[in-house]
């Protein structure tokens, strides 16, 4: 079985940089295709994580949220969903190089047959971002074209979703669109050197004024007293930390040192997630209560 991470391209409609809009709306369908791609991959036993950004940003800004979330997780593909727009007819899917030709072009028929529109093939670009930044191989797939009367007529979201899935999957799969779409659950990072970021945290609270205490790369009392509210607007090295310790428990958000401000919900949602999962009470604050779980003491 694979493991992939699908997203929709652009905000949300109506909200920040939402994508194109004609007959059809980019930002509305594909998400539909997404979310059909997803479950039809996760019904044949696949792991897909969805890195789709429902942000209120900028074009910039929802380019970044969207890497993030997909380098967050070791994947065999990454799969972005668009429409296209521009008075062309057809699907056509974009890669940074070779790597996924193939598959690309599997994706690209399948399309093509599936709604009756034509097949413009595969194509190439490094200026992508998100096909330029993500670690793993990526694509971008050009479903139709949204001011296209031909393609109008011909869409399908559900449709073009699980020809998507089959063609990944080298077999017919289909979604059900009425299922919500969830993530799998957080994978901890074996890999986090747990002792040293309590050895960190330790001298950051020391350094800022926040605590005196030994740095013995053990948390206990001391630590959790000497750590303070991280909240929005928060920057710098601990809230780095934080971040630092979200990812390593499979709660995902950038690693720059700024918690946020809205509209820019990454690290907000991620605690948020964590808070969630921990019985606590969703408020998007790291207070003593949310510390004392990322530091393991409860």
């Amino acid at each position: 079985m694979g493991t992939y991470n699908v997203h929709a391209g652009h905000c949300p409609q109506g909200q920040g940089a939402n994508g194109a809009v004609g007959l059809l709306q980019e930002s509305v369908e594909d998400r539909k295709v997404k979310n059909r791609v997803i479950s039809a991959l996760q019904s044949a036993g696949h792991v897909v994580y969805d890195c789709t950004d429902d942000s209120n940003c900028n074009v910039s800004q929802n380019l970044r949220n969207i890497v993030a979330k997909c380098n967050a997780h070791s994947v065999d593909l990454d799969v972005s969903i668009h429409l296209n727009a521009g008075g062309g007819t057809g699907v056509e899917v974009w890669c940074y190089d070779g790597k996924t030709a193939e598959i690309a072009a599997v994706i690209c028929a399948s399309i093509s047959n599936a709604l009756g529109i034509a097949n413009r093939g595969v194509k190439y670009s490094q200026g992508l971002y998100v096909l330029r930044n993500t670690v793993a191989p990526a694509l971008l797939v050009e479903c139709c074209f949204v001011d296209n009367q031909n393609d109008y007529s011909h869409w399908n979201a559900d449709k073009c979703g699980d020809a998507i899935a089959s063609a990944i999957a080298g077999k017919t799969v289909q979604g059900n669109a009425s299922t919500p779409v969830q993530n799998p659950a957080p994978v901890p990072n074996a890999g986090f050197d747990f002792a040293g970021w309590i050895g960190r945290l330790q001298a950051e609270c020391n350094a800022q004024g926040f605590s005196n205490q030994e740095v013995d790369c053990i948390p206990g009392p001391i630590t959790l007293a000497g750590c303070p509210l991280i909240k929005r607007g928060a920057s710098g090295n601990i809230t780095r930390l934080v971040q630092e310790r979200l990812n390593s428990l499979g709660f995902c958000c950038g690693v720059d040192g700024d918690y946020g401000r809205a509209p820019f919900h990454e690290t907000y949602d991620a605690v948020m997630a964590f808070q969630r999962n921990h019985g606590l009470v969703a408020d998007g604050i790291v207070g003593p209560k949310t510390w004392s779980k990322l530091l393991g003491l409860s």
